[in-house]
Formats: C-alpha cells, sequence, structure tokens
C-alpha cells in the first residue's frame, strides 16, 4: 500500500506538470483552470490568482512527492540525504511564499503564465472595483 501511495503522487504530479504546462501555452484553458476552483468561496479575483500560481502549486508537490518518498524508502537521513531534506522543505517554504505574492499581487511575473503577467492581483483588483463603486456612487 505504502508504494501505491507513492506511485499516486509521482502520476498525479507529473499529470499535474503536464496540465500547467498546457495552461503555460494556451490562454483559452484558463476559464477551464477557473471552474475547477469553483468549490472556493471567494471571488473570481482569487480563482484567478490561483490559476495564475498553479506552477507554484506544482513545484511544491514534487517536493511533498520526494518528501514522500523519502519516508517510504525509510532512508536513513545522513549526508546528502539530508540535504536533499531540507532544500526540499526550503522549496516548498518558498512556493507557498511566492503563491501567496501572485495571487495577491501577481508578482514577481516570471512565475506567472505569459498570458496572465497584465491581471491586477487580488489587492489592486479589489482596490479597483472599489473606486469604480464610489465613482458610480458619487461622492
Amino acid at each position: 500500500m505504502p508504494y501505491f501511495i507513492g506511485l499516486f503522487f509521482v502520476t498525479g504530479s507529473a499529470f499535474m506538470t503536464w496540465k500547467v504546462t498546457q495552461l503555460w501555452r494556451d490562454a483559452g484553458l484558463v476559464d477551464h483552470f477557473m471552474q475547477t476552483f469553483a468549490f472556493m468561496p471567494f471571488g473570481k479575483e482569487v480563482k484567478r490568482g490561483e490559476v495564475r500560481s498553479l506552477a507554484l502549486t506544482v513545484v511544491s508537490l514534487w517536493g511533498v512527492t520526494v518528501l514522500l518518498l523519502l519516508g517510504l524508502l525509510d532512508v536513513e537521513m545522513a549526508g546528502p540525504v539530508t540535504v536533499l531534506f531540507a532544500l526540499t522543505v526550503v522549496v516548498i517554504l518558498l512556493c507557498i511564499l511566492c503563491e501567496v505574492a501572485v495571487v495577491l499581487f501577481n508578482a514577481p511575473k516570471i512565475l506567472v503564465p505569459p498570458h496572465m503577467r497584465s491581471d491586477l492581483g487580488v489587492l489592486a483588483a479589489r482596490r479597483a472595483e472599489r473606486a469604480m463603486r464610489m465613482r458610480r456612487t458619487g461622492p
């Protein structure tokens, strides 16, 4: 059973890598990906931000897969394995931090699909929406 879980994570990570590669190449897939986040109780801006950050999510998923495989293989935590473990944890934590930045600020742009780099982050989009409402209602 443990090896099935490992295989499941490797297969899932590979599948998500393939899907994110498609997203980076085809702007027409954004709406499809946004529909997959329909369960989220947040607005459209947050869902679009999550789609923008999917590449980082995939890198995190690969990191989790590496950690899972290290646990499944029951390797001794010494030398290069310790370095691999530490680097993987650092990569996962950096990805989480960058995901928050991409969702909220749409930065750093290099981590965002090219066709979504001109989007506003969640904070800027909500600020613009609030300003638009204020203009409509008047002073």
